[in-house]
């Protein structure tokens, strides 16, 4: 079945150390199947599941997944109460579609050290939390530091096509910008520049609570002047002013990360967490040569910073029997609560810790978590990425088709064209 037809059906509806703590005694012998995407941070996550398993001889068996199927494979094992998985990856994006599937959490101590923000709402259901937090996932502009100083880093739209096409002209790079911009990737190039002018996926601008949302009618923001601003800046930024590849309408995060670890692009925006990819010589030509900044600000914006706060989670299946459940929470807690772990997390990964207390820690003793932290959730506006309706998967595949659509087609069609997906978007999101 195809991704989105899929998704329009289901939218109804240090060692070490980690091993010498205490161990408490298992009364039986259990198996834990993780369904997991393969990628650094759930690696860096399953490494210390690892060691959690092996001092309780638990039997922890790991089954990737490719984030492509996903969504599509788990709610189908969900819906089925199918016995594939007991632990899952729980991307906020999901929260409206498996949150009646999953089984409360509310009784795992962590939960008490972890902000209530990036709980709320996606890893909610009928009051309960569904899920414990292995990372925060938030979005982070970064830049080469060797091409630019502090004072050099474009705030403004107008400064990034400048110093970009400044570096272009003295031969350092290929590109200034480059990022992600074709469906599921939205939020590397037009939802964060949408959100830094001023202007929002869905209206009242910056809201995620359904009931407002259906108050004012469930009404998109893609025809908003914000929007339509932001997709004639990246037009103009491909077509005219040349700072980012022709072909990035078309490109994932993992094109656009290749290109800038590449060194072809003097700037990129990702999650924090591919902070440590970056920066890892045996992947990237640019580590050691990067840093990172707040979101570059258009002309309509009313604030000076804005960013996104989000977690990636793990969460059990509800229909898993008692003795799993209470393994995966013990896990589940332990993750969150060991203080190796969430050290080592930002330290390996450059993701950040859920346990607020390690993040304070980090705040006094690291100046790189002190920036990054700086940038990003202490940004004055704080919003999240995504929504929580349930037709927000279909809403946002179509969006996503509407802007690739106004930025690849005539300049002088870009209005006409987010009118109509506005209209297709709004009727959506009022389907929920």
């Amino acid at each position: 079945m195809r991704r989105r037809t899929f998704l329009k059906t289901v939218g109804g509806g240090s060692l070490a150390l980690g091993a010498s703590r205490a161990v408490p005694a298992t009364a039986q012998q259990v198996e834990l199947k993780v369904g997991y995407m393969p990628h650094p941070i759930h690696e860096n996550s399953i490494k210390w599941m690892k060691v959690w398993a092996a001092e309780r001889k638990v039997t922890l068996t790991l089954v990737p997944i490719s984030y492509e199927v996903y969504v599509e494979k788990m709610t189908a094992n969900l819906t089925s109460r199918g016995g594939q998985y007991d632990v899952i990856w729980h991307n906020d994006d999901w929260g409206q579609l498996w949150g009646r599937y999953l089984e409360p959490v509310d009784d795992v101590p962590a939960l008490k050290k972890l902000s209530r923000f990036i709980m709320e709402p996606y890893f909610q259901w009928e009051g309960h939390d569904t899920a414990v937090p292995f990372v925060e996932t938030i979005g982070t502009f970064f830049y080469r530091a060797d091409l630019l100083k502090d004072t050099e880093v474009p705030r403004t739209w107008d400064e990034l096509i400048k110093t970009s096409q400044r570096l272009q002209k003295d031969g350092k790079v290929k590109w200034g910008f480059v990022g992600g911009m074709k469906y599921p990737h939205g939020w590397f190039t037009f939802f964060w520049s949408i959100w830094a002018n001023g202007g929002d996926l869905m209206l009242p601008v910056h809201e995620r609570r359904n009931a407002e949302l259906a108050k004012n009618g469930w009404k998109s923001g893609l025809a908003q002047p914000e929007a339509v601003q932001a997709v004639e800046f990246w037009w103009d930024n491909i077509h005219t002013h040349k700072i980012a590849p022709p072909g990035q309408p078309g490109y994932s995060r993992d094109d656009a990360n290749a290109i800038f670890m590449a060194g072809d692009s003097a700037m990129t925006m990702a999650d924090t967490t591919l902070y440590g990819k970056f920066n890892d010589p045996k992947q990237s030509k640019v580590a050691g040569k990067i840093s990172v900044t707040q979101f570059i600000i258009g002309p309509r914006a009313k604030f000076k910073s804005i960013a996104w706060r989000d977690p990636w989670a793990w969460a059990i299946p509800i229909h898993v029997d008692a003795a799993k459940k209470k393994a995966a929470k013990e896990l589940l807690s332990w993750l969150n609560l060991t203080h190796d772990v969430q050290l080592d997390l930002w330290k390996a990964t450059g993701g950040f810790p859920p346990n607020e207390d390690v993040q304070r820690e980090l705040v006094k003793t690291d100046p790189v978590f002190r920036k990054f932290r700086a940038v990003t959730v202490e940004s004055e506006k704080l919003i999240h990425g995504a929504f929580y309706f349930a037709r927000w998967p279909e809403f946002f595949a179509t969006a996503i088709d509407y802007l690739v659509r106004a930025v690849t087609g005539p300049r002088e069609n870009i209005k006409a064209t987010l009118e109509e997906g506005a209209k297709h978007t709004s009727e959506i999101a009022a389907r929920t």
